[in-house]
């Protein structure tokens, strides 16, 4: 054998060990995610908790490519959705809440799909989800955006979750929790990392009269019953698609870098008319007693602490403050803990279902206090209704409420 084939030889058989060595040290979920990053076509393939399922299903897909390079003026849809690209923290909170300095980039530029331009004018109202004086487009359905709260890539990813009017933290596999956030009068430009559907969704937003979800997949069984749901006018899916209004942010990593425009879910979704599901009222309820923080355990445990300059609850997780990455605080006016039982999937063994039609216990902190009652909810149709141990009524604060969704003997407050 010749000296150069010697060498081929030897060369051969180290690429052939560093291939076995890698594959070795690199489970399915890795490199299906490696390929999610690099896919332009289809959402990431991934079989383990935290990554997304497979979707078989397309509910509905909507206008041009992610790529596309000219843009339809958004100003026309929605004067007042926020478009700006300036990676300069915001100069303005409500109350006096802080705003650190930007630690990612600035939101990724979605087209606007042809679909979107059916909204009618803007009104001034009140909100039905907030209490608050808001301007929003008339025939605006509310848009359910899944987002991440699985690691420390999703919440380094985090945007456009502060502008929410409702948040719903629910369990998912392995203690993690996930977020649904409903927005209708704040629409911001990106919102995301957008992550799975899942079965407790569709229960929990019938009561917002036919919203639009966006998503970025679910397995078949999920994918089967959001079908069902949709089917009977309960809500309108759109499933991600990698085309807008959704978009990839190739400067994040795949899962965590899908991203939402919610104000051209909602003009392309065609949903009912937004009713409120809570009582809101500027009067703290007469059963209400101080109260500073309350504490969850999960897989990653959080806490919201009272800021009094603010008048709002600073959510932290894993000891940290927990912000978006334009250096906004999740700082919800009202935190309600609603325990609620919790069932084995019937579609997945290692997922759970929030039960949340029926009644259980309730805490509601708002304004420096907690209020100890009940929740009430007789049909998926219906809203809440939260009476405190004394028999009085229990309304929200004005504002944006963060609603967790927890198992029994998972909270304390002080």
């Amino acid at each position: 054998m010749s000296l150069r084939s010697v060498v081929l030889a030897i060369c051969v058989s180290a690429l052939l060990v560093g291939a076995i060595t890698l594959l070795a040290g690199t489970d399915t979920a890795d490199i299906e995610t490696q390929a999610a990053q690099v896919s332009t076509t289809a959402p990431p393939r991934t079989t383990t908790a935290e990554s997304e399922p497979t979707t078989t299903t397309v509910e509905r897909s909507l206008g041009e490519p992610s790529t596309v390079l000219g843009f339809v003026d958004r100003s026309s849809l929605l004067t007042s959705v926020a478009t700006t690209t300036s990676t300069t923290a915001p100069e303005v909170t409500s109350g006096s809440q802080a705003v650190a300095a930007p630690t990612g980039p600035a939101p990724v530029r979605i087209p606007t799909p042809s679909c979107a331009a059916g909204l009618g004018g803007i009104s001034t109202v009140t909100a039905p989800l907030t209490g608050l004086t808001a301007s929003i487009p008339s025939g605006m359905p509310a848009v359910v955006v899944k987002v991440s709260n699985n690691s420390s890539s999703s919440r380094a990813a985090l945007i456009g979750l502060d502008q929410a009017d409702i948040v719903y933290e629910e369990r998912i596999e392995a203690n993690a929790t996930r977020f649904a956030a409903v927005f209708h009068s704040n629409l911001p430009a990106n919102v995301g990392p957008v992550r799975s559907g899942r079965t407790t969704d569709i229960d929990l937003i019938r009561n917002l009269n036919t919203p639009v979800l966006g998503y970025s997949g679910s397995n078949d069984g999920v994918a089967a019953q959001i079908r069902f749901a949709a089917d009977n006018g309960w809500m309108v899916p759109f499933v991600n698609t990698d085309r807008a209004p959704f978009a990839r942010d190739s400067r994040y990593s795949a899962p965590e870098n899908l991203f939402v425009d919610p104000a051209s879910l909602g003009a392309c979704g065609n949903g009912g008319n937004v009713s409120p599901i809570f009582s809101h009222s500027s009067a703290i309820p007469v059963a209400a007693q101080p109260a500073s923080s309350v504490s969850l355990s999960a897989r990653s445990s959080y806490r919201f602490d009272w800021n009094a300059g603010a008048q709002s609850w600073d959510r932290s997780q894993s000891g940290s403050a927990h912000s978006t990455r334009e250096g906004v605080r999740l700082s919800p006016e009202n935190v309600v803990v609603m325990f609620v039982p919790y069932v084995q999937s019937n579609i997945d063994k290692d997922s759970v279902d929030a039960i949340t039609a029926g009644s259980g216990e309730a805490w509601i902190f708002r304004d420096g206090t907690a209020t100890i009652g009940t929740w009430s909810r007789p049909k998926v149709r219906s809203g809440y209704t939260f009476t405190a141990s004394d028999g009085s009524a229990i309304a929200l604060a004005p504002g944006q409420s963060w609603v967790v969704l927890a198992p029994a003997g998972s909270a304390s407050w002080s």
